[in-house]
């Protein structure tokens, strides 16, 4: 449209120039028509002259003949030129007016135009302020329920956590739960609390990004997210060691949201770059029982619904084994958005795959010690090598972890499994915070970017 305006637009002025070129090199009209008019006087003239002498007709009777010649020319004259200037004048219009009709027909597509990029702007600006009302909200009831998940987390009045005291006989104050590395030195249940507590509240909560790989190539295909906490002096909080207090003290819904808030900065900024990249967000299974939050979390997804394809969220076997009605109900709601789901922490393989697929799942981690090893008590009736057709036929893709050296990558190999994860491909490093607020470079090389930002 833009093309055809400047084009007509040329057209116009090479017509301007055309015209002021005629208006300089041709003759003024009335000294045109005045030769004219004196060429046919001449004629005229000689033809009375000779009618005079050669036809013997008196002389003022041949004059009078030549005025009434000269007369009758000039009115044919003046009658072959208003005649000539009218069809010029006609043509000079047709141009004009189709000119006009064009200029007229790029105008409203111009209108037309200009008015779409108003409606799709008012749709951005919408679904954005949207997008930031859900994240606010999703904010504000993230942190009332850590403050009441502490509390109760604290007096013991938690439903779950009351569940877990009637099962233990020992009291709150006798549990014992080392932090990672202070073996020797444990500290109780009630102070873990405390330390996961003042974690939340000062932001000591780390995404961490460890690489999943395309097998043999080994380029980067996806990076599974994990959360670790720091403690006053810095030192980290695996999973394994605040999972086991923040989950019966309802705290989960709270850790899980921090990470999946940094999971969707980091797949943003990925597929800024590169749309062949994904990002794996550990879910707990207590996020999905929490009728607060889960609501709140769905409508989050909603409004990041374009990252389908990009942010997969992972469960644990044992988690997705106890899925009740609730549950299973709430990973529909997202399968429903389009997201996917993988399993990991597989002790065993005797699972309904048709069921899994059912249900959103896309993958399946599998321990590269589980694959390789003797298959006779995981429940599994097919060979290790027949596993992976097993599960591409039901639409399922196997990534082995927990490779951790180069003969466990070579027998993986054998197997023709497509992806791997592992100390080898890469141990789980921090994304720094300031990484997370900059602004995205798109030139960037994605991968050479992560490693950048990570400490």
């Amino acid at each position: 449209m833009r093309q055809d305006s400047v084009h007509h637009a040329g057209q116009l002025r090479q017509i301007a120039r055309l015209s002021a070129q005629k208006t300089v090199f041709a003759m003024p009209s009335w000294l045109n028509h005045g030769l004219i008019f004196a060429s046919y006087a001449i004629v005229i003239a000689g033809l009375s002259v000779a009618l005079h002498r050669a036809g013997g007709i008196e002389l003022q009777s041949a004059i009078l003949v030549g005025a009434v010649l000269l007369l009758f020319a000039g009115q044919a004259h003046a009658l072959v030129g208003r005649s000539a200037e009218r069809s010029q004048l006609e043509t000079e219009l047709r141009g004009l007016r189709m000119q006009a009709a064009t200029m007229s027909r790029d105008m409203d597509g111009m209108r037309e135009h200009i008015a779409e990029l108003e409606t799709s702007l008012d749709i951005q600006t919408s679904s954005r302020n949207e997008q930031l009302s859900s994240e606010v909200r999703l904010v504000e009831t993230l942190v009332k329920g850590l403050a009441e998940s502490v509390e109760a987390g604290v007096n013991g009045t938690s439903p779950s956590r009351r569940a877990t005291d009637r099962k233990s006989d020992a009291p709150r104050d006798q549990t014992r739960l080392p932090l990672e590395g202070e073996a020797a030195e444990p500290v109780t249940e009630g102070e873990m609390i405390e330390t996961i507590r003042a974690s939340l509240e000062e932001n000591r909560v780390d995404l961490y990004l460890q690489p999943i790989v395309t097998l043999p190539q080994r380029r980067t295909r996806f990076y599974e997210g994990l959360t670790r906490l720091r403690g006053e002096e810095g030192e980290i909080i695996m999973p394994g060691d605040y999972m086991r207090v923040a989950e019966p003290a309802g705290m989960m819904p709270v850790v899980d949201n921090l990470l999946l808030f940094r999971c969707v900065q980091v797949v943003r900024r990925l597929v800024a770059r590169s749309r062949d990249i994904g990002v794996f967000c550990n879910i707990s299974a207590h996020s999905l029982l929490d009728a607060e939050f889960f609501p709140q979390f769905v409508e989050f997804m909603e409004h990041n619904a374009d990252l389908t394809g990009h942010l997969y969220f992972e469960f644990s076997q044992a988690a997705f084994e106890g899925l009740g009605p609730i549950e299973k109900a709430s990973l529909e709601a997202l399968h429903a958005l389009g997201f996917r789901f993988s399993l990991d922490h597989v002790r065993r393989l005797d699972m309904n795959l048709s069921e899994l697929h059912d249900m959103g799942f896309r993958f399946v981690k599998v321990p590269s010690e589980l694959l390789l090893g003797d298959l006779r008590g995981t429940g599994s009736l097919v060979r290790a090598d027949d596993i992976k057709a097993l599960f591409e036929r039901n639409g399922i893709d196997l990534i082995a972890e927990r490779i951790e050296n180069e003969r466990a990558a070579v027998s993986v190999l054998d197997l023709n499994i497509k992806y791997g994860q592992g100390f080898l491909f890469g141990e789980p490093r921090a994304v720094r915070e300031d990484a997370l607020s900059a602004p995205a470079d798109p030139t960037a090389n994605p991968a050479e970017e992560l490693r950048q930002a990570r400490i």
